[in-house]
């Protein structure tokens, strides 16, 4: 069966839903605490809405994996689509703050799947440098929808905190556009490093770490950002708000141009390069002694995870045959949503133990000994022995 000239644009507009599940309702978390203020638990609970969905993801990526290389990615992603509408949009009608939590946990395995089938779906379909493009413009299109969805969420919560759960009804429209436009892969696309029938265990778990590293660091700063946006000087939050979209708008634009960089570089000389980008943006970061100073070290930040995602992803896919595509997904999704489940529980003891300048400046350290440092050794030795 031909590939429909529809089917990027498909993926991609799944793709983007998975930066909704917690952002999205972000603004209206005030009122939501407002309204369930008679329960006794509302403050300690309400802040798990928001973090519940990445547990989720994190929790059954691998098992949603496993089902999509048996049971075919079409038909998990539409049972995925399908489970994000009704249980994102439970906010709208459950008053019950116990069973809203549930919904949540519902919609984090929704996304696990929705998240895990596009990524395989793309790899299965897309080869040579235009998986490379594809796989750009995919980390693209979920940062744009990061913009997106975090802008109409905060205009939604000024009507009611309920209003942000109705942005999870906008997939019914994906519905018919995947039964149309997703169709099986071809077989027998594997790569020429991949494995003949073994997943590479070594190479899949090295990949996994990195992408566990990158939103462990990076995700200080959505959680620590509007805390330093205070303490130089801001008096409203939307100053921090602007400064995590700043960096969302430069990583949109690495990831969209991630092709042109792969053509010229590898992709262990991009993850040094993208990890040093990174670096040197949470250093001015830790420097900044204004709001101007913070917000020019957001588009370095953004750089380096806009050109880390896709490279790592291709990187993984390089050597997983295409029958274990799924689980390869899974194994990567579990890996970065658990790395931004636990950012708050490595950069809190940091805050408390150096400020919030040092707790920046400790993130660039450790990008620099586990990543950035060992990437530049392992160049250095390969270019010598090529010498």
């Amino acid at each position: 069966m031909s590939r429909s000239r529809f089917l990027l644009p498909v993926l991609l507009a799944c793709a983007s839903l998975t930066v909704m599940a917690g952002a999205t309702i972000a603004p209206g978390l005030p009122g939501l605490l407002e309204h369930f203020s008679d329960h006794p638990d509302a403050e300690y609970l309400t802040r798990f809405i928001i973090t519940v969905p990445g547990l989720a993801i994190a929790i059954t990526a691998p098992i949603a994996g496993c089902l999509a290389d048996r049971l075919g990615r079409r038909t998990l992603l539409q049972a995925g689509v399908a489970l994000y509408i009704v249980a994102g949009s439970a906010g709208l009608w459950l008053d019950d703050l116990s069973l809203l939590l549930w919904s949540r946990l519902l919609l984090g395995g929704a996304v696990g799947m929705i998240m895990v089938c596009s990524m395989a779906l793309l790899t299965d379909h897309f080869q040579g440098a235009e998986r490379d493009r594809a796989m750009g413009i995919q980390s693209s299109a979920m940062s744009a929808g990061g913009i997106i969805f975090i802008s109409a969420g905060s205009i939604l919560a000024d009507w009611s905190w309920r209003a942000p759960f109705a942005v999870y009804l906008v997939p019914i429209l994906l519905f018919p556009l995947i039964y149309k436009y997703v169709s099986k892969p071809p077989e027998n696309q594997d790569e020429p490093g991949a494995m003949d029938g073994h997943f590479p265990v070594r190479h899949a778990l090295y990949i996994y770490s990195l992408g566990f590293i990158t939103m462990l660091l990076f995700y200080v700063v959505p959680t620590q950002l509007p805390f330093y946006a205070i303490e130089l000087g801001a008096d409203s939050l939307k100053y921090a708000g602007f400064a995590v979209v700043l960096s969302q708008v430069f990583s949109s634009v690495a990831s969209a141009n991630y092709q042109r960089l792969r053509k010229v570089l590898g992709n262990q000389e991009i993850l040094f390069s993208s990890f040093l980008c990174m670096a040197v943006g949470f250093y001015l970061l830790s420097q900044a002694s204004t709001l101007t100073q913070l917000y020019l070290s957001m588009p370095l930040i953004g750089l380096g995870l806009g050109f880390n995602f896709p490279n790592l992803t291709i990187w993984l896919m390089s050597q997983v045959p295409s029958t274990m595509r799924g689980r390869a997904s899974g194994g990567i999704s579990t890996a970065v949503f658990l790395g931004q489940f636990l950012s708050p529980l490595l950069s809190q003891p940091l805050v408390v133990r150096f400020g919030l300048e040092g707790a920046f400046f400790g993130v660039m350290l450790l990008m620099l000994l586990f990543v950035v440092v060992p990437s530049g050794l392992l160049l250095w030795r390969e270019h010598s022995l090529s010498r």
